[in-house]
């Protein structure tokens, strides 16, 4: 009942331990192109993959490259647990984030 409860309010949990306007990084593997999502203000993973795509479209060289999510799932935030099955952001898959130096 708990696991059930939890994973229908796990937007409120979210704010209570996370606080608002969470944000999710999605990169290529050496970060030619970097996206962060937030939900909250309409970044969302469709507006990913237009970019993404126009993005390729300007630049052929790129257009093999995969897009990877660089936050992984916690197994311990059980109330999560329904959105990590159901949420297409965690359908791509996983690399750590790499870090940009611009000079």
């Amino acid at each position: 009942m708990i696991l059930v409860l939890s994973n229908r309010y796990a937007g409120y949990i979210n704010v209570l331990t996370e606080g608002l306007g969470q944000s999710y990084l999605f990169q290529t593997q050496n970060a030619e192109f970097e996206f962060w999502a937030i939900p909250s203000k309409g970044r969302d993973i469709e507006m990913m993959e237009q970019q993404f795509k126009e993005f390729r479209e300007r630049s052929p060289e790129f257009s093999e490259l995969r897009i990877y999510r660089t936050f992984s799932r916690n197994p311990f935030k059980f109330w999560n647990w329904f959105d990590y099955l159901t949420n297409d952001q965690y359908d791509y898959p996983f690399q750590e984030e790499i870090a940009q130096a611009f000079d």
